[in-house]
């Protein structure tokens, strides 16, 4: 059938693969469908993964085997200086290689999106990695009377966004009520810092401890201190922000990034990832026997789906201790039933002639049952 049959513009077909991608990152960053990292982060892989290799191909060519053998090359050979790329990488360029194909079905550029029946990379999942109770010292001991000693802190008590915890303001810090509010983060480019709403999109109250609450008076007192100590070069930023440098300042998340680096080796933990500090929260709340439902409301996920996917592990560790619960307390209830049952003649009388077999299964359905009744009959 001709394209034209199809609802298909002819003329659109001419472009190539890699316009056709430059055009749908346009197009989502104008109407506001994904934000400036995002978009900085999408022509990085348009320029290093795709143009070198799906430039010129017009895109009412390219068929699901081109797809197919453009990310074996990426595997083998896609990096800089021809070495192979990760999997995970070549993943992320798939996946923007068929999102603007499946724009480009429903902008009848194209008919099909030929990603759905090309063969992706298969990713081996990790495991999100929490800090060790003795990382979690270390890092706070070399993390103390530094500037960072509240960040630090506050980062391992709340489980916040790197960029979330950034965008805070003072008028975010409730000290009366003992509550947070997380409405913002903040993101960086190449060019700038932004502000932009959170991931979810949604704002979120987190109740403060009192260990959360005395960091965030003790990153008062420092930055009321910069003030006096600067005096006229101190800038006083309009929105108030929490973290700041020694004039006044929002820390960039590059900042935030490369100090927890130094601070990790600094202590000699196995991760120089600020992440991870989010890492240990979520998993010290599942294993603390939070429900997956509160967690993923303290932390910020869509659904409480997404905890699940990520903290699968640690949910599985805790479903292990919950029958241990569940058979002790079982076992219990079998136990007070048995003694009550042993005191009365007619069950005595019934079990004595009874091989235990049958004996245990007969325990088993009064137990069931519950203790709300008199074994008259046993029909054995």
């Amino acid at each position: 059938m001709r394209d034209e049959y199809r609802g298909v513009s002819v003329e659109t077909t001419t472009i190539t693969v890699a316009e056709l991608v430059d055009r749908y990152i346009t197009q989502r960053s104008m109407l506001g469908r994904c934000g400036l990292k995002t978009t900085e982060e999408y022509r990085r892989m348009l320029r290093l993964y795709i143009e070198p290799h799906l430039r010129g191909v017009p895109i009412k060519k390219l068929r699901p085997s081109a797809v197919t053998d453009w990310v074996v090359t990426l595997l083998l050979s896609g990096g800089r200086d021809g070495k192979p790329i990760r999997a995970k990488t070549t993943k992320h360029a798939f996946a923007l290689l068929s999102s603007s194909l499946r724009w480009a079905v429903r902008q009848q550029i194209v008919a099909q999106n030929v990603c759905d029946t090309a063969e992706a990379p298969v990713v081996a999942r990790s495991e999100a990695q929490a800090l060790a109770p003795d990382e979690i010292a270390k890092l706070v001991a070399v993390a103390r009377d530094t500037r960072w000693e509240s960040f630090i802190d506050l980062a391992l008590m709340l489980g916040a966004r790197r960029g979330e915890l950034l965008a805070l303001t003072w008028d975010d810090v409730d000290f009366e009520n003992r509550r947070l509010t997380v409405r913002a983060s903040l993101s960086q480019t190449a060019g700038a810092t932004a502000i932009k709403s959170t991931k979810s999109g949604r704002v979120r109250l987190i109740p403060l401890t009192t260990a959360a609450a005395e960091a965030f008076r003790r990153q008062k007192v420092l930055q009321n201190g910069d003030r006096l100590a600067n005096g006229d070069i101190y800038q006083a930023d309009p929105r108030r922000p929490v973290f700041t440098d020694e004039i006044g300042v929002q820390l960039s998340p590059k900042a935030a990034t490369n100090a927890f680096a130094r601070l990790a080796r600094k202590a000699g933990i196995g991760t120089t990832a600020l992440h991870s500090t989010r890492h240990t929260a979520a998993t010290h709340l599942i294993a603390g026997g939070i429900d997956v439902t509160t967690t993923a409301a303290i932390l910020g996920h869509s659904t409480p789906t997404v905890t699940l996917s990520i903290y699968s592990h640690v949910v599985e560790g805790n479903e292990s201790a919950a029958m241990d619960v569940l058979g002790d307390r079982l076992e219990q209830m079998r136990n007070r039933v048995v003694d009550a049952l042993e005191n009365v003649d007619g069950y005595r009388m019934a079990t004595e002639t009874v091989p235990a077999k049958k004996k245990a299964r007969v325990t088993g359905l009064l137990m069931v049952a519950g203790t709300g009744f008199e074994p008259v009959t046993f029909g054995l």
